[in-house]
């Protein structure tokens, strides 16, 4: 009977102190050199009324049409 193929996940090597103050230095995330209101907040919304915007568009299309 075939067996399952064990998965490497969390097999990854330890970082040096050198490598973890190199990751946090170069993250954009750690950095924190962003705006979060900007991207968490002010793109979701704009995309979100943009769809809208086309989801109306689509009302009126189909409404011509059907």
């Amino acid at each position: 009977m075939p067996t399952q193929l064990e998965l490497l996940l969390n097999k990854s090597p330890d970082s040096t102190p050198e490598e973890y103050e190199e990751w946090r230095a170069n993250d954009y995330f750690s950095k924190g050199d962003f705006d979060p209101l900007f991207l968490f907040v002010v793109i979701p919304t704009v995309i979100q009324v943009a769809m809208f915007g086309l989801m109306l568009g689509v009302f009126v299309i189909n409404s011509y049409l059907f």
